[in-house]
């Protein structure tokens, strides 16, 4: 991951006016689908969630709290907007296409709130098969693989500002890695608003998910929820509570500029790790997933690509 990773860094200096995020993620994807590697790799590739949640922790030492709340009342209104619409939609869409309740619900909280990481919680919450959260899953990688070059070339061709894209890829873009790479690969600025949007719909994950949970156990389709403090604390990224955290001890001065400077720059060697992890990670042959929740996720992601982009250009601007 560090040699692809790097590799991306030295091919975006030779071409101006681009990023290393795109090329290294696109190196890890070439590499990980025209060769066929080790098995024993395959723990080491997976650990680039790790990095990532890391590189966000670190993050946080540069952000001062009145960053991180910047996004306002306005900004969680976004994002609360933003998760019903995706649940909503493909709920819809689910039923419109005969997709079973759960695979529809599935793909609603992993677009709406966060990727892989939703659906896999709601897989145990709602008693979801295996197969269901295996199409979820596969639609949601095959999406964010799409938005990570799309995303980027759309924002500036609309001449989005990096606020506004920021806001965009922290709205719309399912996956945290994905997310946080989309924005650095447009700029750091705008990096930096995705992933504290991106943070705000993961702290929402725990609730998203013990709501949908209390509505099956009401149609007698799961088990109840015994104690729900116990669910919403289990279902918490404990990932945001670190980034909070340190930028908590950056806004009162314990972390001295000095050091938060150090930190950010690992952050950044973490995300490097990330970025190449995010490529080697994307195995096409596992997107065919079928075409009905291939075409749900695609009208699901359209739609809250559409209305997060109305919205950031009425609210943000």
């Amino acid at each position: 991951m560090f040699i692809i990773g790097y590799a991306g860094k030295i091919i975006a200096n030779y071409i101006p006016h681009t990023e290393y995020v795109l090329f290294a993620i696109a190196i890890g994807m070439i590499v990980r689908n025209v060769f066929t590697l080790p098995e024993f790799f395959a723990p080491g590739i997976a650990s680039y969630e790790l990095w990532m949640k890391t590189g966000v922790v670190l993050l946080g030492a540069r952000l001062a709290l009145q960053e991180v709340f910047s996004i306002g009342a306005s900004g969680i209104a976004l994002v609360i907007i933003e998760i019903t619409v995706a649940i909503v939609t493909a709920t819809y869409l689910g039923r419109l296409f005969g997709l079973k309740e759960k695979l529809a619900s599935l793909l609603g909280v992993g677009i709406g709130v966060c990727g892989v990481s939703a659906i896999i919680s709601a897989t145990s919450a709602i008693e979801a098969e295996e197969d269901d959260a295996a199409y979820a899953i596969a639609t949601i990688l095959l999406f964010g693989a799409i938005m990570l070059f799309l995303y980027p070339a759309l924002g500036s061709w609309l001449g989005m500002s990096d606020t506004a894209f920021g806001y965009w890829t922290g709205l719309s873009i399912d996956n945290t890695a994905e997310a946080v790479a989309t924005g650095f690969a447009f700029s750091e600025i705008a990096g930096n608003i995705a992933t504290v949007v991106k943070l705000s719909r993961n702290a929402l994950m725990g609730l998203v998910v013990l709501i949908m949970a209390l509505q099956y156990a009401r149609k007698g389709i799961t088990g109840q929820v015994e104690n729900k403090v116990a669910f919403l604390w289990s279902r918490l990224p404990k990932f945001l509570i670190g980034f909070l955290a340190f930028s908590l001890l950056a806004t009162v001065g314990f972390i001295t500029p000095g050091q938060a400077k150090i930190l950010n720059n690992a952050s950044k060697w973490l995300f490097m790790l990330t970025f190449a992890g995010v490529g080697l990670s994307t195995d096409f042959k596992r997107m065919k997933a079928g075409i009905k929740p291939f075409l749900v996720g695609f009208g699901v992601e359209t739609i809250v690509s559409i209305v997060t982009f109305m919205l950031v250009y009425y609210v943000i601007g």
